[in-house]
């Protein structure tokens, strides 16, 4: 009876939550609970027919976003997705907590100095790719031909920061969907998150280098105290909020699952309002309470296991429904050649720089980072915003790679782990 209350409890204070949370955003509607329910149970059967034919369920969920989706077939409306944003910040904040569960003390011990060192090789070479071919191109892209030639080099380098970007949450995703664990995928998941935060570093100086160059003004402090805020607020906020869940789990020790999904809605719209990364706050939650208390981190992992399956299926299948396949047409060249020139990078770093004692990093490494999601929509929305002049035109060219790298990313994912032989189950009960 007390554990029924407290559920019920639990889920009305969920649903006011995310009801209140609606009410703050201008693009919601019933359009919005009527995507939700039709990409939910669309996304569901798409992941069973995907896993039927060999597909990570995520290709599923992606695919047939796309399908039903407003630059599809229209089934869905636009405003309906893109109310979706809810789902996303929770989808992202779970699958950061899980990720953060696996960042042990002993395993950055291990891989930590490797893992750092490949990390800024396969950056720094592909950021050199991007930036040079960028150039290049100045004379044919629309939004570089008008530029000075300093305008030219700091945007340029700005974009090249953005298409760096791997993707945490598919890798963690397909992990989680495989059951993959071993020395292989310890690696390939350190690499993919602190390659990210390597690159919320970096486009946070790109971007004040390209405010200078349009004569807004160097602003140093203020450029150093916004990374600072956004990389250690974010681990502040989240050992904050790794206290409260131990206490939870220690005192109460019922309906883990649900108080999760609510902790991890509140933590992803606090983060967007106080301009933190959701994914570092929920990341550092879940490596503080890992380290604190193994036993509780494994708590945590089976009951996201249980809980996140319609989650991360909404969530992806809206990240599907999202992608603008006009946006191919219009810079579709560009944006190919740039994936292609990205993922050769990434090959040839990967065969250069890898670790040799263990063959499998050179050889399959670069699969599980071709993917590109959340952290790079969200960066690619920023230059939208922050630089009207020609952000907008960069977003269209970011999405469209966004778009590619999203269709071939999670199977290239989920051929390197099987290639590296750490997968232990394709049926993981419960996961994406």
């Amino acid at each position: 009876m007390k554990g029924a209350l407290l559920r019920l409890l639990l889920l009305v204070v969920v649903l006011a939550a995310i009801g209140r949370a609606q009410t703050w955003r201008v693009d919601t509607g019933t359009s919005v609970t009527l995507a939700a329910g039709a990409l939910l149970l669309c996304g569901l059967f798409a992941g069973k027919v995907a896993k039927g034919l060999g597909l990570p369920r995520l290709t599923g969920y992606l695919l047939v976003g796309v399908a039903v989706g407003p630059y599809a077939l229209g089934f869905i409306p636009g405003a309906g997705v893109k109310g979706l944003e809810l789902v996303k910040g929770l989808a992202v904040s779970l699958i950061a907590l899980v990720a953060g569960t696996e960042l042990q003390l002993g395993l950055i011990r291990r891989v930590g100095t490797r893992v750092a060192a490949l990390c800024t090789a396969v950056c720094g070479v592909t950021f050199l790719a991007i930036f040079g071919v960028l150039f290049a191109l100045k004379p044919l892209l629309p939004f570089l031909t008008p530029m000075t030639v300093s305008q030219a080099l700091a945007v340029s380098a700005l974009v090249s920061t953005v298409v760096v970007s791997f993707s945490p949450t598919v890798t963690i995703a397909i992990v989680q969907e495989t059951s993959a664990r071993g020395s292989f995928t310890e690696f390939l998941m350190a690499l993919v998150i602190i390659g990210d935060l390597l690159v919320m570093v970096g486009f946070a100086v790109a971007a004040g280098f390209t405010r200078a160059s349009f004569g807004g003004g160097l602003d140093v402090g203020g450029l150093l105290g916004g990374v600072v805020w956004e990389l250690f607020g974010s681990v502040l906020v989240g050992s904050v909020l790794a206290l409260v869940m131990l206490l939870y789990m220690r005192r109460v020790k019922h309906e883990l699952p649900l108080f999760l999904v609510a902790l991890g809605f509140v933590s992803a719209e606090a983060g967007a309002h106080l301009h933190l990364s959701p994914l570092l706050v929920s990341l550092a939650a879940g490596a503080l309470i890992a380290n604190l208390d193994e036993r509780e981190g494994e708590r945590i992992h089976h009951a996201i296991q249980r809980a996140g399956l319609p989650v991360f299926a909404l969530f992806f299948a809206a990240a599907g429904a999202g992608l603008k396949l006009d946006a191919l047409v219009t810079v579709g060249p560009a944006a190919l050649l740039l994936v292609a020139l990205r993922a050769l990078a990434i090959y040839g770093s990967c065969r250069r720089f890898a670790p040799p004692e263990d063959p499998r990093l050179r050889r399959y490494l670069w699969m599980g980072l071709i993917s590109q999601a959340g952290v790079t929509f969200g960066l690619a929305a920023l230059i939208s915003r922050t630089f009207p002049d020609f952000g907008p035109q960069v977003e269209v060219l970011i999405v469209a790679m966004i778009t590619a790298h999203e269709l071939i990313g999670p199977v290239l994912t989920r051929r390197a782990l099987q290639r590296s032989g750490e997968i232990h189950s394709d049926e993981a009960q419960g996961t994406a």
